[in-house]
């Protein structure tokens, strides 16, 4: 099946190459940075632990997985007009319900530009409205990620707490933003998400998991850093479209790796 959310960064793009890197036998799927986690409805693992640090996708899951039908119902009561976009964007997540930021946070992504997920300083979502509006999720696509979520942990903070869940014979995909150290404007996340300075934490974190017994698959931008740090490790390199720029000129090709210890 496909995610329910639409999400700049989505590795959707590259799924084929994650789909034949991924190990085929694992205990259980861990994905920490889970965003739209395009690679677990693609998998489908039995048993799994999704994380993210944004709590807006944390109530969307639980939301998804516990009331399918009752998203749906706020979500199809929602006009695809400007009017409605904005009028639903400045709206404080925190005086809706659970199953009422799970269709806020669907239509916003799925009408917002480019897909991106920003925030100003204040925390507050002001991405403007895209040039259309894309198909919402219809009941067959609710039901088929509230069952594929049903057997799932949801974990709302930073990677590493959803880590700790890592034991020996699991897999692991970290597909963190990325981040540039000259600035920080939310784009992928919101304030206070993963960006430069974390990535040492989280290469310390490949190597316990790897001497852990742990396979872990790392998708990040190329990066001599990190390749020189993870010695031993396979690398995979892309070269993969970029579209959060948002005009056709301004988009180009990025370099990207996979990285992986099995």
């Amino acid at each position: 099946m496909t995610s329910i959310l639409r999400w700049a960064g989505s590795k959707r793009r590259i799924l084929p190459e994650l789909r034949s890197i991924a190990p085929l036998d694992f205990g259980r799927y861990l994905e920490p940075f889970a965003g739209s986690a395009v690679l677990f409805f693609e998998i489908l693992p039995a048993r799994a632990v999704l994380g993210d640090l944004n709590p807006e996708i944390f109530a969307t899951y639980s939301a998804i997985r516990d009331n399918p039908l009752d998203v749906l119902y706020y979500l199809s009561s929602i006009p695809q007009t400007s009017e409605a976009y904005y009028t639903l964007r400045a709206v404080d997540p925190s005086s809706l319900t659970r199953v009422q930021r799970a269709a806020r946070l669907i239509y916003l992504m799925k009408s917002c530009f480019n897909g991106v997920y920003r925030t100003n300083r204040q925390g507050i979502f002001n991405v403007p409205l895209g040039s259309k509006f894309f198909s919402l999720p219809d009941e067959k696509n609710l039901q088929a990620a509230s069952k594929a979520l049903q057997k799932v942990e949801l974990v709302c903070g930073d990677f590493e707490e959803t880590l700790v869940y890592a034991s020996s014979g699991d897999f692991v995909y970290l597909d963190p933003p990325y981040s540039d150290a000259t600035r920080f404007r939310g784009e992928y996340s919101y304030k206070g998400a993963f960006h430069s300075a974390d990535l040492e934490r989280l290469v310390n974190s490949c190597k316990t998991l790897t001497d852990n017994g742990v396979r872990v698959l790392l998708s990040f931008k190329e990066c001599e850093a990190v390749m020189d740090v993870l010695s031993g490790w396979s690398f995979k390199h892309l070269d993969v479209n970029r579209s959060v720029a948002g005009f056709a000129r301004s988009r180009r090709s990025a370099r990207e790796i996979l990285a992986y210890n099995y």
